[in-house]
């Protein structure tokens, strides 16, 4: 039987709290999808996900070890960034399609090479960056290629927002630093929306307040575009009583505010003095978690479906691999642009 007309069945590579609340509640919600398999480190971690899929839920320590099945059609990997790399070759080696939670690694080297063992595998991969799922920016993307803006200009993120949560995401090592980890979202939609090649990046940023951790705590970014685009991202987190992400673009004929966490899109014309409000909520929104900070994130029940559409059908998933590296790229220039204190061209940082 074609992979069609049979259940798909599914393991999950890191059953942590992220693992379990943003896939494992969402996959388990899936038609035609069967989690069967996951892995965590913790022990708590694999009773809280039986607890969630059943007791029928085979559990492993090791994530290698959950590879050796040889019932598997895909995995999704939730495991710490440093770990994304070697779980998505390793999968592909055994013929497995791979989602993969973001970034797709924590050099252009290893997504490189993850970009080979997806050629020579033939299998289908796609990186977790669930905002251009979201609704909210999907409509945003339909009206600016439909042209409410007329050409676009200028783009933003203003995100002020609580510390994430501590343990290995307070790890420059392992998380690959703060952009990478918290803003490669934004990143991958400004180059989604700008739909143009990043030129160079300026960025500043520090360590100013949470001084317990080793990652950056604050930044301003500061890309450039072909035909003289510009996105600008504004992070800061320690700003407990925020969580608001407010990102907007705009053109020569109009602009576009959104408002993450009340869902609210504004459209304003230059021709019109009206400002159209829209609200945007989710299908599915009670599979949404809440993260650390008290936000609540969406778009990772319609990421998945698209995954499992493509496995099904061999479509080219919206977040390939040449998608997620362009992420990847522009998050490490800004990065290194803070460590060197100045400019950073993408050719540098393209090879």
């Amino acid at each position: 039987m074609s992979l069609s007309e049979t259940s798909l069945r599914i393991g999950l590579l890191g059953a942590g709290w992220f693992g379990r609340e943003a896939h494992l509640r969402n996959l388990i919600r899936l038609p035609g999808v069967s989690v069967v398999a996951v892995s965590s480190r913790s022990q708590e971690s694999r009773e809280a996900a039986q607890a969630i899929a059943g007791e029928s839920l085979q559990t492993y320590a090791d994530w290698q070890e959950l590879l050796t099945r040889d019932d598997l059609d895909a995995v999704i990997i939730a495991l710490p960034n440093d770990l994304h790399h070697t779980a998505s070759i390793a999968a592909l080696q055994r013929g497995l399609h791979v989602f993969c939670e973001k970034p797709l690694g924590l050099s252009l080297q290893e997504c490189d090479e993850i970009a080979t063992a997806v050629k020579d595998s033939g299998r289908m991969f796609q990186v977790g960056h669930e905002m251009r799922f979201q609704r909210l920016y999907v409509e945003m993307k339909e009206r600016l290629d439909g042209g409410f803006v007329g050409e676009l200009q200028l783009m933003w993120c203003r995100e002020f927002r609580g510390p994430m949560r501590t343990g290995w995401r307070s790890s420059e090592a392992q998380t690959g630093g703060t952009i990478l980890e918290k803003n490669v979202h934004h990143i991958d939609l400004f180059n989604w929306m700008m739909d143009r090649e990043p030129l160079r990046v300026s960025a500043h940023g520090g360590t100013n307040v949470l001084k317990d951790r080793e990652i950056l705590d604050n930044a301003q970014v500061l890309i450039e575009y072909e035909d003289s685009r510009r996105a600008s991202l504004e992070l800061c987190l320690f700003a407990p009583k925020g969580g608001e992400c407010e990102i907007g673009v705009c053109g020569d004929k109009g602009r576009i505010d959104t408002r993450n966490q009340a869902l609210e899109m504004i459209c304003q014309s230059f021709e019109s003095e009206e400002r159209e409000l829209h609200h945007l909520a989710d299908e599915g929104d009670g599979a949404n978690f809440v993260d650390s900070s008290g936000r609540i994130d969406r778009g990772i029940y319609p990421q998945l479906q698209h995954f499992f559409e493509c496995v099904r059908t061999g479509a080219t998933p919206m977040n390939d691999v040449t998608s997620a590296r362009r992420a990847v790229a522009v998050c490490l220039a800004a990065q290194e642009s803070i460590r060197r204190k100045e400019t950073v061209w993408m050719e540098e940082m393209r090879g």
